[in-house]
């Protein structure tokens, strides 16, 4: 009976050792692996993920009171971005606004550029900085350097330049009735 017992503790280290030793390979296959561009189906793949449109957001992109002020102090800019189906995205890259007066009987509308933005968005911080969950659109408040948003009539130029991909441009025209 002696030979038994002493058996049954080697049998139940040698199962722990298996039981770590398949652990341990479940846990390096599920390790993150380095991405690479030069997979085979990347290309396919970029194709199909990557943002194709953007749209602002007409109703909701509006002149804003950033930062507590009294009056429109800049403009909350809503902007959707959508991929090869027609499904919203999120976006990495650099995004650039324009805001120009309009002018009046010209056969280029936008006038004097007012204020020009770059926002970059890189790494997970700036993702959550500028992605709302809950609507599933970028959100940019956008503050004018300089004073605050006359009454007019306005042009908002967005351009998303994206790693490897085409630049997408949209545009919105408003006015602001003042505060």
């Amino acid at each position: 009976m002696r030979s038994d017992a002493r058996h049954q503790p080697a049998h139940g280290t040698r199962a722990a050792w298996s039981l770590l030793a398949a652990l341990a390979s479940l846990g390096a296959s599920c390790a993150r692996q380095p991405l690479s561009a030069d997979a085979p189906d990347a290309a396919a793949y970029l194709e199909l993920v990557m943002p194709r449109e953007i749209e602002i957001q007409r109703y909701l992109t509006k002149p804003a009171r950033l930062d507590g002020a009294e009056r429109a102090n800049g403009i909350e800019v809503i902007l959707a971005a959508r991929d090869e189906l027609g499904d919203l995205v999120k976006s990495a890259g650099v995004f650039i606004f324009e805001l120009h007066q309009v002018r009046p009987a010209s056969g280029d509308r936008a006038g004097m550029r007012l204020a020009m933005w770059r926002v970059e968005i890189r790494t997970p911080d700036d993702m959550r900085r500028y992605w709302d969950r809950l609507t599933r659109f970028h959100d940019f408040p956008l503050q004018l350097e300089h004073g605050t948003l006359a009454p007019g009539r306005y042009i908002l130029r967005a351009q998303l330049e994206t790693p490897g991909g085409p630049r997408l441009f949209d545009e919105y025209r408003f006015t602001h009735e003042g505060d």
